[in-house]
């Protein structure tokens, strides 16, 4: 919020520094986001009155001015604008000074002749019309005739002023405003808060007279206060008024517009000025807009309501769109005589629900989403009138409508001295806790060391001991808190086994080149169907949330693959052409639908690849290295997902328990999916891995003797897994077999249909001395009977 010093100072002394002002502030809890020096913009530039005007010898267009800059001796300066006249009072850039546009001026020549100085334009000064009379007129900009020559152009343009831009958080509603702000600057130097009391004389009459007001929806709008002004005088807003709202960042546009705008700054309170004359009936109506009307705002533009919407009607149609702006209809014009003037209290989820629907967003509408104190409605009201008395802007009448129930009673808090000392850890003597929290307007008494305090209307964050304590420290001080050391043993945490575990799977991931993502555990109610899952498989059984942000997150995911597709898909539509990711997280499983218990949160490992490298086998063999990883060794065979390729899938599985699927992504979900290459895929199921850890770890020293090596060339049906074939040569090769590879598989023309070749080495080794022939030829023997079970017979 941009609140100018100017401003402030009307209503505390400010005798400091502003950057000591803005320390102050920043350790009483209010951050200062930027302070700027209105004047520092500008430098070296007075008022100047043109005493004599002569042609250019050598330049026809050329004029040569001397004018009087409030010094001893008039200054020379050239110029070529057509506008200028003797005894005008014109702005003048000295030698060394600086314009608001950046530029800098010098002393020079122009054909031949010096000038010491530039005359200025409203552009070169960054002017417009609102800023001063005649700035967007096309040549030199004329000043009042009043100035005096070598008075300071800042002085004439009120630009001796600072603005500062105090960050407001969301518990200090009541910080929305100046006199807010002013309240706790006034506490921080330790200075007296001047309130304004308004008072406005009135010319009789009675607004019920006038206007009438129904508030249908109280739950809505819980008070609604409105006067009348007769015989408005619309005319353009005091210089001082103009300023405050231009450091505020709002432009000035007529005196009751401006008063509107000047009170929602001051007190925080929003309202709204209506031209009587537009309000059909001469009755205001509070309600919920109909589904499908229609409404204009001050903006232009057009917008289509809804039945969860507040309006402000007249009897025949919306006149502003509650808390948040007014229609085209009700706009206060030139010729306005009389106006009907709002003050309300509108519920802020409301505000924010209308605000966000229709994506719009106001100084008015932010004040109410954080919301406004229900007593600041009346108060803002008779501001506002004293304004317009003061500036003779309008005939206020008597009566005033307020429509509300009982406002709500004070809220009292009692408590102990020595329990708010206990949560701060620092000994604050209970008289300096009574006068800290007067100062901030909080009725407080002390008797026996308890404190009896009445919190404000407008301090609705203030809800038991805790928030008083706060308020006594950050007035009291921060930097009285010392430090002390800690009493006792020291524990230090650890990590949990399974996290213990999940670090080392990580970690072998991220060394075989993969990276981690994290994704939402929601998924879309469709998202599940990317798997062509039956009807009947238990992924399907989803829970799903009551009130989600959107379709999209409307589910608790059982699964973690399509979450990983939907970031392969979008890493490779934005032409990435190598990705390796894998995810740690946890499927939701119910163990009944509906919920009658907590579902299952089973740890969870996807992997995601694609690539030009990237194969089956590569998959497999992270598979593999995980299983290696908890010493597990692991059984794979063919599995069936429908997500997967028919021919390129696994499982693997330990003790009939699986452990992983993977393979390679089907081709139609691999469409459906958005990815346009062959991708890879596998779910890892963590707690069954960590479950059959083997943490004993066997150490042996290195082999003495040379191992013997035998290959092996199969024929066997082309179905049997060659997982199988591998199973029953280690089942045949006991203790000595100590290694065995498949190097080759083959399918062709020399193998009859239905077969397939496979070859592999097996190495063998002792530890007690060198194998012989006649050691291995035994085992070898075991193998191939346990081969021949398998339908497998020698190739010669």
């Amino acid at each position: 919020m941009k609140i100018s010093l100017k401003w402030l100072r009307y209503y505390v002394d400010i005798d400091v520094p502003v950057e000591e002002l803005c320390e102050k502030m920043i350790m009483s809890g209010f951050e200062v986001e930027g302070i700027e020096d209105l004047s520092a913009t500008m430098k070296n530039v007075v008022a100047a009155r043109i005493v004599k005007i002569e042609k250019h010898p050598d330049a026809d267009k050329l004029k040569v001015c001397q004018v009087d800059v409030g010094k001893d001796e008039p200054l020379q300066i050239i110029t070529g604008a057509s506008n200028v006249f003797e005894g005008a009072i014109v702005p003048v850039a000295l030698h060394n000074s600086l314009l608001p546009n950046g530029t800098r001026i010098q002393n020079g020549k122009l054909r031949g002749l010096p000038s010491y100085g530039m005359m200025c334009s409203g552009e070169e000064l960054c002017l417009k019309e609102a800023d001063y009379p005649g700035a967007e007129v096309y040549g030199i900009l004329i000043l009042n005739e009043s100035i005096q020559p070598g008075t300071d152009m800042r002085d004439v343009l009120r630009l001796n002023d600072v603005v500062i831009d105090f960050k407001i958080t969301a518990n200090r509603p009541d910080c929305q405003s100046v006199l807010g702000v002013a309240r706790e600057i006034a506490v921080a130097l330790k200075k007296p808060f001047r309130l304004p009391t308004p008072t406005y004389k009135t010319v009789g009459g009675n607004a019920n007279d006038v206007m009438r007001v129904d508030v249908e929806d109280r739950d809505l709008c819980p008070r609604y206060i409105g006067r009348v002004v007769k015989n408005l005088r619309i005319a353009p807003s005091p210089d001082w008024m103009k300023d405050c709202l231009k450091a505020a960042g709002m432009r000035p546009i007529n005196n009751i517009v401006d008063i509107t705008n000047f009170v929602m700054l001051e007190t925080g309170q929003p309202m709204h000025a209506f031209d009587l004359r537009t309000i059909r009936g001469a009755h205001i109506i509070v309600r919920r807009a109909k589904d499908g009307e229609p409404m204009t705002t001050l903006d232009g533009k057009e917008h289509t309501l809804t039945s969860d919407m507040l309006v402000i009607a007249d009897e025949e149609a919306p006149s502003c769109l509650a808390g948040i702006m007014g229609g085209l209809d009700s706009e206060i014009q030139p010729d306005t005589k009389d106006l009907f003037l709002e003050s309300a209290k509108f519920r802020r989820d409301s505000v924010r629900r209308t605000a966000r629907a229709l994506g719009m967003r106001t100084e008015s509408s932010a004040r109410f989403e954080h919301g406004v104190d229900i007593e600041n409605t009346a108060y803002a009201m008779d501001r506002a009138l004293q304004l317009i008395s003061d500036l003779d802007a309008g005939d206020v009448l008597d009566g005033m409508i307020d429509c509300r129930d009982e406002l709500p009673k004070p809220r009292v808090l009692t408590v102990k001295a020595s329990r708010i000392n206990d949560l701060l850890g620092v000994n604050v003597p209970e008289d300096t806790m009574a006068e800290i929290l007067n100062s901030l307007c909080i009725d407080t008494t002390l008797q026996d060391g308890v404190l009896t305090c009445r919190i404000p209307s407008f301090r609705s964050d203030i809800e038991g001991r805790a928030d008083l304590a706060e308020e006594v420290m950050r007035v009291y001080g921060y930097d009285h808190i010392v430090g002390t050391p800690m009493t006792g043993s020291i524990l230090r945490g650890k990590k949990l086994p399974e996290r213990i575990k999940t670090d080392r799977v990580k970690a072998m991931l991220c060394a075989n080149g993969l990276r981690e993502i994290t994704t939402y555990s929601f998924i879309g109610s469709k998202a599940i169907d990317l798997l062509n899952l039956p009807d009947n498989d238990p992924r399907r059984q989803a829970i799903v949330l009551r009130n989600p942000l959107g379709d999209e997150y409307s589910t608790m995911r059982t699964q973690l693959i399509t979450s990983m597709l939907t970031v392969l898909s979008t890493n490779y539509n934005r032409k990435a052409s190598d990705v390796r990711l894998f995810e740690v997280s946890k499927r939701f499983v119910p163990q009944a639908l509906p919920l009658t218990e907590q579902p299952l949160e089973l740890p969870t490992l996807s992997i995601g690849l694609y690539g030009k490298e990237e194969t089956f086998f590569t998959l497999k063999g992270l598979i593999e290295q995980l299983l290696t990883l908890f010493g597990i060794t692991g059984e794979f065979n063919r599995s069936n997902e429908p997500y997967l390729h028919p021919g390129r899938q696994a499982v693997a599985r330990f003790d009939g328990q699986t452990l992983a699927v993977f393979g390679e992504l089907h081709p139609d979900t691999a469409e459906a999916a958005g990815i346009g290459v062959r991708t890879y895929v596998a779910e890892v199921y963590l707690s069954d891995l960590f479950a059959y850890e083997k943490s004993t770890v066997l150490y042996r020293a290195l082999p003495r003797f040379p191992a013997v090596e035998r290959d092996l060339a199969l024929l066997c049906d082309a179905s049997l897994p060659v997982a199988e074939i591998e199973t029953a040569i280690r089942a045949g090769g006991g203790r000595l077999l100590e290694d065995i590879r498949l190097f080759d598989v083959y399918q062709g023309s020399q193998i009859e249909d239905g077969k397939k070749s496979v070859a592999y080495s097996l190495w063998f080794r002792s530890s007690d001395g060198t194998l012989s022939d006649s050691d291995i030829e035994p085992v070898l023997t075991k193998i191939f009977k346990k081969l021949q079970e398998k339908g497998c017979i020698l190739r010669t």
